[in-house]
């Protein structure tokens, strides 16, 4: 039996690629042999020896491990009740949004992908730019004022 992959990567700048796959789209930044990818399922970082195979890969977010075993977690407070997942953090987002923020990379990180997207084709066009600049400001100030939301709805915490 078969069945269907689909995998695309479209280079948007130098060291930054847009990663399409069936499952959804991430975003990659680095060079060759070092670097970060964020998805739907968080932050993936990779530092390797290039063209040897060799390499190190730790992933924080959604299948990580933490939220199928939390009783082994120390912080069990940073478990949100609800979804039994760990909350995004500000810092995170906020850096994100100040260095990569026309390019929607804090929507990624937040698990917003659609709205990510969105924002990224946006920063692509010339006239779409016009949106994206107040649209990360706008997010900016929220994220500091502590009123963004991930994907789920639950508040990014400080």
């Amino acid at each position: 039996m078969g069945y269907l992959r689909l995998f695309r990567r479209v280079r948007i700048a130098p060291g930054l690629t847009l990663n399409l796959t069936k499952h959804g789209a991430s975003l990659s930044a680095g060079v060759r042999g070092a670097h970060v990818t964020l998805g739907r399922t968080g932050l993936r970082r990779t530092v390797g020896i290039p063209g040897t195979g060799i390499f190190y890969t730790s992933h924080t977010g959604l299948h990580s491990g933490l939220h199928t075993a939390p009783h082994f977690a120390g912080d069990k407070a940073a478990l949100s009740p609800a979804t039994g997942s760990m909350g995004k953090r500000a810092l995170p987002a906020m850096m994100l949004c100040l260095l990569l923020g026309l390019l929607g990379a804090h929507r990624f990180y937040a698990g917003r992908l659609a709205s990510g997207l969105l924002m990224l084709l946006l920063t692509l066009s010339l006239y779409g730019t016009l949106i994206s600049v107040p649209w990360m400001l706008i997010d900016l100030s929220l994220i500091v004022c502590g009123r963004f939301t991930d994907h789920a709805g639950q508040r990014i915490r400080w």
